[in-house]
């Protein structure tokens, strides 16, 4: 149970986004199925569409791709960049594509295609990220000036007069917000103080407004093509009407399109799918319209706004042939089959087909095909988001999905159209087989899908009882133990057609058991979706190995945590070279390099392991690689994200003298006149002193909110540190107020600590008193070094790409990130040298997901 919370809690993002999304979906599909006398009418009305109008919509269609075009183009000439056109509206095709499947906006603005519009343009990334955030901004906001008036005005249009004049009333009201929230931000109030601390990138393209280097009119151009884009979107809506012969009028065009703009900004990926149809449809019909009149404009108006940018980015993809394609193609494919699946089952089967069918099957298995055929593509919508992740399972479930569409296409009414697409699809999957390679963890998937089969097995025998027990004037029927276990089998995967309920309990019972059968089985699908980590066993015997060659081939600070006890070890062929890692999510993630002879031995070490990974479905992530040691990833192709740096004190040249540290030395006398003193504690450690350190231990994680955190570092542990020499300060009554843990270091000269906390009534500069003279006694012993540690993204002063920049940006700015710039202060009272340190990934897709794994893995172990 605990487990599950902890899921519910890690996930709820995801499994918020994956909800809406498949409500949005399963709005669409309760909206065409309760309609489907009419949807034949529908494509009928769209097959007679005023062919002018078509070819006009299609117009705006190419005008509406140049303007987005244009709107990056303008967005990078306002910081001072230049691109083309043609590169500026290919990205915004193949970005649109992306946001289908992942979140739009900022995501996909700042892990995609940013490498390769430096590579076309000689734009840097970070000049990228910061077009692409403008380009955001514009386009949110006239989103919002738009939308919003128009949806409170229809809200209100049943209840009020006056439509225009409250039209108006909203959008002036919009507006005055609008100014009000300039100024804030000119004047650097609380809304600027809001999005600094919520949205650091949105308050750094503010600051670009305020300085020289950014150039406004450019900035205002972008804001009024943006208007354009949405002056296009209400003309295709208007031009959809015209097309249809259904009485278009402006306002219709206007209020139905601002509706469409709100819910694709609230839709986290499908891009409002189902739920655009529908609110639009409904909005029409307070317009006069009539239902299939409706329907058709809606449909109209998607091909223009939505299916034709997809073909058109698809396209792209493909003309280019970027290494992106591999990965998106698969996936843009089975998206479309699920959508085709989707309507087929809804659209009534050609008279003659259908007639030349029930000469070789029975109706029965006709109804079922066109039921597996609606399911399947509702599955594939969510599958697809899957693909891009290169799971192993999702590929499995989507050439299953895809073979039983082919199969289903011809069974339900020879539909060999769809099941050529679906032949399109699974040749597709199979050539890029080699693209989806992580695996799951077998002995956790049959844990984890074992609630599955339980609430499979639950619905079934409620339905049984259910049915067995029913009074008979509900369904006219008193059905058998076995007849009510067929119904509800039948009623739970949707398949009763024949089943006619006479009561409306008899109704709500069939609805209810309809809604607990697609519930569980799209929880089902999930489950098998679900990405479990494989996560190899090492013995303590291999601990052991490891530890040995920790004492021989020992060369970094960080050695010691590489045998702590939450690590997992792969050891090279020869046994004389380890790997240690942790897996978290579809990543085995290694700390630092490997423990090996020499540094040739080091470069063969890496590809194997790196080899090992892929056979076994994992990806890999280095954590804390030092920046002498980055070129041996460069050369693989590796990608490098700096993470912070980490700082080594010369206890050579270290010294109380001078101007600069007066402060450390009047510190020094305050805390020597109030009675606290220096204690140095050789191994072992008594149990008595042990609980004294745990109790300051405790009363530190407390005081500061923190969780004990691991993989890079240790946590309490009275085993742990028993064996280590320690080094307190105490007052005068020998209370301990702090201490610092020494732990092996396998550099030569050089001392390395753990641990380093305080009591909450220490006073003030306890531990710069701890630090000093933990240094000099450190120096006494005859070590040169001393490594304090890494501080986390800290150090970047000239970011290079995007992602340094997201990470300064967040280190400046970021309340959260706030105590890492106090112990930046701190560790700089003494004067350390700073070496860079990275996270080395594989593609960018890596950094929307390491992220979480990195979290997973340095959580306690205890």
């Amino acid at each position: 149970m605990r487990k599950a919370l902890s899921f519910l809690r890690t996930n709820q993002k995801l499994l918020l986004q994956i909800t809406i999304s498949f409500l949005f979906v399963g709005l669409g599909i309760y909206f065409l199925r309760h309609e489907e006398a009419e949807v034949h009418k529908v494509i009928a009305a769209l097959g007679q569409a005023d062919e002018k109008w078509v070819l006009l919509g299609v117009g705006l269609l190419a005008l509406f791709v140049v303007v987005q075009g244009f709107m990056y183009v303008y967005s990078f000439r306002a910081i001072g960049e230049r691109i083309g056109l043609g590169t500026a509206a290919a990205l915004y095709l193949k970005r649109n594509l992306i946001s289908v499947f992942l979140p739009a906006g900022l995501l996909t603005n700042l892990f995609f295609f940013n490498e390769e519009l430096k590579k076309k343009e000689g734009v840097s990334q970070t000049q990228t990220y910061l077009a692409s955030s403008i380009f955001s901004v514009c386009s949110i906001l006239s989103s919002l000036i738009v939308g919003l008036p128009a949806l409170l005005w229809l809200l209100l249009k049943s209840q009020l007069s006056g439509e225009i004049a409250i039209s108006i009333f909203f959008a002036l009201g919009a507006i005055g917000l609008l100014i009000v929230g300039v100024r804030s931000l000119v004047k650097k109030g609380r809304v600027y103080r809001f999005i600094q601390k919520k949205a650091p990138p949105f308050a750094e393209v503010i600051d670009q407004l305020g300085s020289g280097q950014f150039h406004s009119r450019a900035f205002w151009t972008v804001v009024g093509l943006s208007f354009v884009i949405e002056v296009i979107g209400i003309a295709h809506l208007f031009i959809s009407m015209e097309a249809l012969g259904s009485g278009a009028t402006f306002q219709a065009a206007i209020i139905g399109y601002a509706i469409v703009l709100l819910l694709l900004m609230s839709s986290p990926f499908l891009r409002g799918l189902g739920a655009v149809e529908v609110a639009l449809t409904y909005a029409l019909t307070q317009f006069g319209f009539s239902t299939i009149q409706a329907v058709s404009v809606a449909m109209l108006f998607r091909f223009f706004e939505f299916w034709s940018l997809l073909v058109m980015g698809v396209g792209v993809f493909v003309v280019q042939r970027g290494r992106l394609l591999v990965r998106v193609l698969p996936a843009v494919l089975l998206f479309g089959l699920g959508v085709v699946n989707i309507l087929s089952a809804l659209t009534p089967a050609v008279p003659e087909r259908l007639r030349l069918l029930s000469e070789y099957l029975p109706m029965a298995a006709v109804h079922v095909s066109t039921y597996f055929v609606l399911f399947s593509g509702i599955l594939m919508l969510g599958v697809g988001a899957y693909l891009l992740r290169g799971l192993r399972n999702a590929w499995l479930m989507a050439v299953a999905l895809s073979a039983l569409s082919l199969f289903t296409h011809l069974t339900k009414g020879i539909d060999y159209e769809e099941a050529i697409l679906a032949l399109v699809v699974l040749a597709s999957l199979l050539y890029e087989r080699k693209q989806y390679f992580i695996k799951n963890d077998l002995r956790l998937a049959k844990w984890s899908i074992f609630p599955g089969f339980v609430a499979v097995g639950g619905v079934l025998l409620f339905g049984t009882l259910g049915f067995l027990f029913m009074d008979e004037k509900h369904f006219n029927t008193d059905f058998s133990l076995w007849q009510s276990f067929q119904e509800a089998f039948t009623t739970f995967f949707l398949l009763n057609i024949d089943l006619k309920p006479i009561t409306t309990f008899g109704k709500e019972f069939l609805y209810g058991m309809n809604f607990l059968g697609g519930a569980t089985l799209v929880y089902l699908g999930f489950l098998l979706l679900r990405p479990l980590v494989r996560r190899p066993s090492s013995e303590e015997d291999d601990r052991f190995r490891a530890q040995a060659l920790v004492e021989k081939y020992g060369h970094s600070p960080l050695d010691y945590f590489k045998t702590y006890s939450d690590k997992t070890f792969w050891f090279s062929a020869d046994g004389e070279g380890f790997v240690a890692f942790k897996t978290s999510r579809s990543y085995a993630i290694v700390l630092e390099m490997p423990v090996c002879r020499d540094e040739a031995a080091m470069i063969q070490l890496i590809p194997a392991f790196e080899r090992w990974c892929n056979q076994n479905g994992l990806r890999t992530a280095w954590y804390r690689i030092p920046e002498k040691s980055k070129s041996v990833f460069e050369e693989m192709g590796k990608k490098l994200l700096p993470i912070g740096e980490d700082g080594t004190v010369n206890l050579d040249t270290f010294t109380l003298q001078g101007s600069d540290k007066k402060a450390l030395r009047n510190v020094l006398n305050r805390m020597e006149k109030e009675g606290f003193t220096f204690h140095t504690y050789d191994p072992p450690q008594r149990d008595g002193f042990l609980q004294q350190l745990k109790a300051v231990s405790e009363e530190w994680l407390k005081d500061t909110g923190r969780d004990e955190l691991v993989f890079s570092q240790g946590l309490f542990d009275e085993k742990e540190l028993k064996p280590h020499p320690i080094f307190t300060i105490e007052n005068q009554e020998g209370k301990i107020a702090g201490f610092v843990n020494i732990i092996p270091n396998y550099v030569p000269g050089e001392a390395n600590f753990d641990l380093m906390r305080k009591t909450e009534d220490a006073p003030n500069g306890v531990m710069d008193f701890l630090f000093v003279h933990m240094f000099l006694r450190l120096k006494e012993q005859g070590f040169h070094h001393c490594n304090i540690g890494m501080v986390p993204m800290s150090g970047i002063d000239d970011p290079g790409n995007v992602q340094e920049r997201i990470i300064k940006l967040a280190y400046e700015r970021m309340r959260q990130f706030s105590h890492y710039k106090s112990l930046r202060f701190f560790k700089e009272k003494f004067e350390p040298e700073w070496q860079m340190m990275y996270l080395v990934y594989g593609a960018p897709f890596d950094l929307v997901y390491l992220p979480g794994a990195l979290e997973r893995v340095m959580e306690s172990i205890s």
